[in-house]
This record gives C-alpha cells, structure tokens and sequence, in this order.
C-alpha cells in the first residue's frame, strides 16, 4: 500500500474489501485471531459484544473487561452458544475509574497482549454536569481518561511487542465544534457537547499516538475507528445483550437509511484489530463507514480539528495528568 493512501477502500491495504457485518466476514478473519489475546472495555453489550463475537471466531483468546460481572457472564454465555471453541475470560473494569484502571493494568502488563480495544463508554451523558475523576466532567472521565491510564499502565508491552490499541471515536466529532480550552467543560455544559468532545479527545489522542510510537521506533500502532450511527433497534437480536422493545424497533427502522446495526458498525473495530495491512498502514489510520454515518468498512478522514496540534497538545496533557503526571511515551 502507499504511504499516501489513507481514504478509500479498505481493499488499499492489500487484504480485500470486508463484507457489512461481522456474520458475513467469519470466512474472512477465521484464523487471523489465533494465538493472539485481545482485551476488549464494555464487552458485554452492543457494539463490544459483536466485537468480541467475532474476535473469539477469528481464534483469539478474548479477556472481556467489564463492571458487571453478571452482565459479562451473559455476554460469554451468548459467544459460546454461537462459537463453541471460543477461548474467554471476564476481568473487571470500570472506566471511569482511575484506580479500576491501575488494577486492571497491574494484571494486564504479565500477559502477552496483541490487542486493546477502549470500547466502554456512555452515550447518555447527564444533562447536568457532573464532575468525574481529576475534576473534568463525567463524559470525559468515563469515556477517555479510564482507558488513558490503562494504556499508560501498559506503556512498557506498546515498546515491547506490536500491540493494537484501537479507540472508538464518533461521527458527533465533526457535528460540533470541540473547545480546546475548555475539555474540562467547567463553563458552557451542554450534555451532547460532553459527549462530543469526550470523542474528539479520544480521537485526538489515538492518532497523536500513533504517531508518537513511530517516534519511538516502538512496534505497536494506536488506530482510531469510528462505528458509524450504530442503533440497537437495527441489530441483530441477541437474548439478554440486544432486546430492544417493539416500539424503539419501529422508530429505528424509520432511520435506516441513514444508520446501521451495531453488528455492522463493529466490522471497522475488528477490521482495526486483524487485518494484516493495518501493520504498515500510513500514521494516523483510521477507519470508518464509507458513507460516514453506515456503508462498508473503508479507511476514512478524522474530523479536521482531532487531527491538528491545537486539540492533540492539550488532549495528551490530560493522558499525562492521568498517569500522575508522567508521559509514559516520553522520546
């Protein structure tokens, strides 16, 4: 693949366009996970169930970290049921919790990694804000800086093996506008503006380090993925992971022109996990559906303001305030 190729079809990268969703690609990736282990955050629901599904079929040992034991229990019940074989553990993690993090860190840096996918999050941000570790408000807490002291827990396997770690960012980052100076959000809260810049830091920080780790001359590659408009009432029905009620099927059916299920969505976060040309993709990777919002896995282009210094610099001083004030990936 050229160095220049970073948007258009995911066949650029050498391995082939994958199929819509994660049922018709078992021929695809089959094989692809073996040996490998793969962590997946908030696995045990939409689009980290369908994730971590299609990670057991592929042959991976698949460590689901999630809060609620029961609710993770489930969710194994379900691949079993679907992947016999299937290789899977339950760790526990909470992501907006620092010292969740740390815990789950100090157990994660003696295994031998392949893949780290920050999936757990919230959607529903409070309408009012509400303050979350390290004084930023929930959204940010939970969704960016429970995973960013995850990674730097397991700074030193990114040196030592070629490690995945993929983050899910959004299409709301290109819908409103990110504040740089305010990630903190302690004036101007707005519940959807929470959200949106939660992802636009997550964003910003995964591509800024992928490039760090080319600095470094580290293995490992930091790809950022955005699932598209994923709704539960297009997904596949799931017993006790995706049961949405009649009438939220009927409303989401109304959107389906522009949105997928989240069986669909999760094809860019696997794809970011196994495909071989990802290895040698250009810095800064980053996939997406081809029509922004649904569409085929394809590589796509991060919202101009995730890519550029101004939201980057500030973003990656919150990753190191989250690790006690030190950078990890310090060149």
């Amino acid at each position: 693949m050229s160095i220049e190729a970073r948007a258009g079809a995911l066949d650029l990268l050498g391995y082939g366009t994958p199929h819509h969703d994660v049922y018709a690609n078992r021929s695809r990736w089959a094989g692809l996970g073996e040996g490998k282990t793969a962590v997946i955050t908030g696995a045990n629901s939409g689009l980290g169930f369908f994730t971590s599904l299609a990670l057991a079929e592929s042959g991976a040992h698949v460590v689901l970290a999630c809060r609620n034991e029961v609710k993770a229990e489930v969710a194994m019940k379900e691949i079993r049921e679907r992947v016999p074989h299937a290789k899977l553990e339950h760790l526990h993690f909470e992501a907006s919790s620092l010292e969740s993090a740390t815990a789950l860190g100090s157990i994660l840096r003696h295994r031998k990694l392949d893949i780290l996918i920050a999936n757990a999050g919230i959607i529903r941000t409070p309408a009012t804000r509400v303050n979350g570790s390290l004084g930023y408000e929930a959204a940010m807490s939970t969704n960016f800086l429970g995973h960013a002291r995850l990674v730097g827990e397991l700074a030193e396997i990114f040196s030592e093996r070629p490690l995945r770690f993929i983050s899910l960012g959004s299409v709301a980052t290109r819908l409103m506008k990110t504040d740089p100076n305010n990630l903190a959000l302690n004036h101007s809260y707005h519940a959807y503006r929470a959200y949106a810049q939660s992802k636009a830091a997550v964003q910003a920080f995964t591509l800024a380090m992928d490039h760090r780790l080319k600095q470094l001359s580290w293995p490992s590659r930091a790809i950022a993925v955005h699932p598209g408009y994923s709704i539960s009432g297009l997904s596949i029905k799931v017993p006790g992971i995706n049961e949405p009620p009649y009438s939220k099927r009927v409303r989401d059916q109304m959107q389906a022109s522009f949105a997928q299920g989240k069986h669909e969505g999760s094809v860019s976060i696997v794809e970011a996990a196994l495909n071989p040309g990802i290895s040698e993709s250009p810095r800064g990777t980053y996939l997406g559906p081809r029509f922004l919002s649904k569409g085929e896995s394809s590589l796509a282009r991060p919202a101009k303001a995730t890519r550029r210094k101004r939201l980057m610099d500030p973003v990656w001083k919150i990753f190191v305030e989250a690790n006690h004030g030190i950078d990890p990936f310090q060149i």
